[in-house]
Protein backbone atom coordinates (compact mmCIF):
# COMPACT_ATOMS: atom_id res chain seq x y z
CA UNK A 1 0.00 0.00 0.00
CA UNK A 2 1.19 3.62 -0.21
CA UNK A 3 1.11 6.36 2.13
CA UNK A 4 -1.84 8.11 0.92
CA UNK A 5 -3.38 4.65 0.98
CA UNK A 6 -2.40 3.98 4.72
CA UNK A 7 -3.60 7.80 5.04
CA UNK A 8 -6.74 7.23 3.52
CA UNK A 9 -7.47 4.11 5.30
CA UNK A 10 -7.11 5.73 8.43
CA UNK A 11 -8.35 9.27 8.01
CA UNK A 12 -11.71 7.49 6.68
CA UNK A 13 -12.21 5.63 9.75
CA UNK A 14 -11.30 8.38 11.99
CA UNK A 15 -14.41 10.63 9.83
CA UNK A 16 -16.72 8.00 10.00
CA UNK A 17 -16.27 5.44 13.16
CA UNK A 18 -14.61 8.33 15.25
CA UNK A 19 -17.24 11.03 14.27
CA UNK A 20 -16.57 12.98 11.38
CA UNK A 21 -18.53 12.40 8.61
CA UNK A 22 -22.54 11.45 8.69
CA UNK A 23 -23.22 7.63 9.24
CA UNK A 24 -26.39 6.74 6.98
CA UNK A 25 -28.53 3.65 7.01
CA UNK A 26 -28.52 1.84 3.78
CA UNK A 27 -30.21 -1.36 2.69
CA UNK A 28 -27.86 -4.21 0.88
CA UNK A 29 -29.22 -7.19 -0.58
CA UNK A 30 -32.08 -7.18 1.80
CA UNK A 31 -30.01 -6.52 4.72
CA UNK A 32 -30.36 -2.94 7.05
CA UNK A 33 -26.31 -2.17 7.14
CA UNK A 34 -24.72 1.61 8.33
CA UNK A 35 -22.42 3.46 5.99
CA UNK A 36 -20.03 5.83 6.17
CA UNK A 37 -17.87 7.79 3.10
CA UNK A 38 -15.37 10.35 2.17
CA UNK A 39 -13.56 12.15 0.13
CA UNK A 40 -10.36 13.94 0.33
CA UNK A 41 -7.40 15.08 -1.84
CA UNK A 42 -5.85 11.33 -1.04
CA UNK A 43 -8.46 9.43 -2.57
CA UNK A 44 -12.52 7.85 -1.57
CA UNK A 45 -13.05 5.95 1.79
CA UNK A 46 -16.75 3.80 2.28
CA UNK A 47 -17.08 1.55 5.37
CA UNK A 48 -20.19 -0.35 5.21
CA UNK A 49 -20.82 -2.49 8.23
CA UNK A 50 -23.25 -4.65 10.30
CA UNK A 51 -23.23 -4.71 13.88
CA UNK A 52 -24.38 -3.81 17.51
CA UNK A 53 -22.68 -5.71 20.53
CA UNK A 54 -21.02 -7.96 17.46
CA UNK A 55 -20.64 -7.82 13.92
CA UNK A 56 -18.85 -6.80 11.16
CA UNK A 57 -18.14 -4.90 8.17
CA UNK A 58 -15.95 -4.14 5.07
CA UNK A 59 -13.96 -0.75 4.66
CA UNK A 60 -12.70 0.27 0.79
CA UNK A 61 -10.56 2.96 -0.50
CA UNK A 62 -9.10 4.37 -3.59
CA UNK A 63 -6.37 5.87 -3.77
CA UNK A 64 -3.75 6.63 -6.92
CA UNK A 65 -6.07 3.99 -8.77
CA UNK A 66 -5.59 1.33 -6.31
CA UNK A 67 -8.13 -0.33 -4.50
CA UNK A 68 -7.86 -2.48 -1.30
CA UNK A 69 -10.33 -3.87 1.28
CA UNK A 70 -10.02 -4.10 5.10
CA UNK A 71 -12.22 -6.41 6.30
CA UNK A 72 -13.14 -7.04 9.93
CA UNK A 73 -15.00 -8.74 12.81
CA UNK A 74 -15.62 -9.68 16.56
CA UNK A 75 -17.15 -7.47 18.94
CA UNK A 76 -17.58 -7.30 22.96
CA UNK A 77 -18.25 -10.04 25.83
CA UNK A 78 -22.13 -10.26 26.23
CA UNK A 79 -23.86 -7.50 28.17
CA UNK A 80 -24.06 -9.33 31.10
CA UNK A 81 -20.56 -9.82 31.18
CA UNK A 82 -20.07 -6.08 30.75
CA UNK A 83 -22.63 -5.29 33.31
CA UNK A 84 -20.89 -7.53 35.90
CA UNK A 85 -17.72 -5.81 35.36
CA UNK A 86 -19.55 -2.32 35.86
CA UNK A 87 -19.22 -1.22 32.03
CA UNK A 88 -21.07 -1.09 29.17
CA UNK A 89 -21.01 -1.51 25.14
CA UNK A 90 -20.61 2.85 24.97
CA UNK A 91 -17.88 2.48 27.62
CA UNK A 92 -16.03 -0.06 25.38
CA UNK A 93 -16.75 1.94 22.13
CA UNK A 94 -15.40 4.95 24.11
CA UNK A 95 -11.72 3.73 24.33
CA UNK A 96 -12.14 2.06 20.54
CA UNK A 97 -12.47 5.92 19.62
CA UNK A 98 -10.05 7.13 21.55
CA UNK A 99 -7.36 4.42 20.70
CA UNK A 100 -8.39 5.04 16.82
CA UNK A 101 -8.06 8.97 17.14
CA UNK A 102 -4.66 8.32 19.14
CA UNK A 103 -3.32 5.66 17.24
CA UNK A 104 -3.56 7.27 13.84
CA UNK A 105 -2.12 5.47 10.80
CA UNK A 106 -0.59 3.09 14.02
CA UNK A 107 -3.19 1.31 14.15
CA UNK A 108 -4.75 -1.36 11.81
CA UNK A 109 -2.53 -1.48 9.09
CA UNK A 110 1.14 -3.07 9.01
CA UNK A 111 2.51 -3.30 12.31
CA UNK A 112 1.78 -3.54 15.92
CA UNK A 113 0.29 -1.23 17.67
CA UNK A 114 -0.23 -1.03 21.32
CA UNK A 115 0.15 1.83 23.69
CA UNK A 116 0.94 2.35 27.00
CA UNK A 117 -2.35 1.07 29.58
CA UNK A 118 -4.42 4.28 29.70
CA UNK A 119 -5.49 4.15 33.48
CA UNK A 120 -8.35 0.48 33.36
CA UNK A 121 -8.45 0.39 29.46
CA UNK A 122 -5.61 -1.65 27.31
CA UNK A 123 -5.50 -1.21 24.14
CA UNK A 124 -3.43 -3.26 21.10
CA UNK A 125 -3.19 -4.02 16.99
CA UNK A 126 -1.04 -7.26 16.66
CA UNK A 127 -0.59 -8.79 13.44
CA UNK A 128 -0.97 -12.49 12.91
CA UNK A 129 0.45 -12.73 9.51
CA UNK A 130 1.77 -11.37 6.56
CA UNK A 131 1.28 -13.26 2.90
CA UNK A 132 3.18 -11.71 1.03
CA UNK A 133 2.65 -13.25 -2.29
CA UNK A 134 -1.34 -12.85 -2.25
CA UNK A 135 -1.01 -10.09 -0.05
CA UNK A 136 -2.63 -10.16 3.00
CA UNK A 137 -2.29 -8.95 6.30
CA UNK A 138 -4.05 -10.47 9.21
CA UNK A 139 -4.85 -8.16 12.12
CA UNK A 140 -5.97 -8.23 15.47
CA UNK A 141 -7.27 -5.32 17.34
CA UNK A 142 -7.84 -6.08 21.50
CA UNK A 143 -9.49 -3.97 24.14
CA UNK A 144 -8.53 -5.04 27.82
CA UNK A 145 -10.33 -3.54 30.86
CA UNK A 146 -8.43 -4.34 33.88
CA UNK A 147 -6.84 -6.98 32.46
CA UNK A 148 -9.79 -8.86 30.98
CA UNK A 149 -10.30 -8.92 26.92
CA UNK A 150 -13.69 -6.93 26.65
CA UNK A 151 -13.25 -6.88 22.68
CA UNK A 152 -11.72 -8.48 20.25
CA UNK A 153 -11.78 -7.23 16.16
CA UNK A 154 -10.19 -9.52 13.04
CA UNK A 155 -9.33 -7.78 10.18
CA UNK A 156 -8.06 -8.85 6.67
CA UNK A 157 -6.35 -5.97 4.77
CA UNK A 158 -5.77 -6.86 0.69
CA UNK A 159 -5.52 -5.10 -2.40
CA UNK A 160 -8.58 -5.56 -5.10
CA UNK A 161 -6.74 -6.51 -8.34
Amino acid sequence: MSEKTDRLLSQGLNAGFAGGTDMRSDERGGFKIKSSHFDNEDGTYHDEWIADRTGGGQEIVVAEGVTYTRVYAGGTITLEALAEMGISVGDVMASLKKNIIEGGEKTRLFSDYCPEVQGDWQYSYTILEEVPNIPLTLGKEVIKYHGVVVFIHDFLITPVE
